[in-house]
């Protein structure tokens, strides 16, 4: 489960032990880092361990969208210090939004939704000649299905073609109940869009026969 940490400047909110959010005076977080400036009072922020430096947060509401950048940016940095001559990369997203329009249908509220598929801003592509593979952990986010394999396939066995998928989570939607409950103890969540998007990336990264380098 996600640590949540929020800062206040006088007292902690009362939360009578309903959610799990640790409460520490403003004054404790002066050298923390964040996602999108100064720590707030009265944010809830979502603790992203670092292997490398100093945690960082991130906004309850904004962390979905930040953790698919951030893990995007990761899959990149893995491909690249492994050497890749060239990646592929590809992203859809799935909007779902309401149209406004609600009806009834035998007694039975109706309302009408559309889907919308869309490319991102994420798609990427390069190649080059590719270079000596080096080891690129730590890894950023060792538990994430396809990275620890990536760099095993390629040190360990010379692997040519390396596809990565990546998908969006909703575990910390201001809609959900975690999310409800934070809000009625009167915390804020951050900015979040009204949309409900799935968004899936698609990389294929290829690399230099070893002998080259040899």
């Amino acid at each position: 489960m996600s640590r949540l940490v929020a800062y206040y400047e006088d007292e902690p909110v009362r939360t009578k032990g309903s959610v799990e959010v640790e409460q520490l005076p403003l004054a404790d977080g002066g050298a923390i880092l964040t996602s999108d400036g100064e720590v707030r009072a009265n944010v809830v922020y979502v603790v992203v361990p670092n292997p490398v430096g100093s945690p960082l947060h991130v906004p309850f509401a904004a962390f979905d969208e930040w953790f698919l950048r951030d893990r995007y940016g990761e899959a990149l940095r893995i491909v690249n210090t492994l050497g890749a001559s060239s990646i592929e990369c590809k992203t859809s997203r799935d909007t779902r939004k309401g149209t406004g329009i609600t009806g009834t249908v035998k007694g039975f509220g109706a309302g009408i939704r559309r889907n919308r598929r869309q490319t991102s801003l994420f798609d990427y592509s390069h190649a080059g000649t590719g270079s000596q593979p080096r080891d690129p952990r730590p890894l950023r986010w060792p538990d994430e299905p396809g990275f620890g394999a990536a760099v095993s396939s390629v040190l360990d066995n010379k692997a040519t073609t390396v596809t990565i998928n990546i998908s969006s989570t909703t575990r910390h939607s201001v809609k959900g109940s975690l999310g409800k409950k934070l809000a009625a103890f009167g915390f804020e969540l951050g900015v979040s869009g009204e949309s409900s998007d799935a968004v899936s990336l698609h990389m294929v990264a290829k690399f230099p026969e070893r002998s080259r380098w040899r």
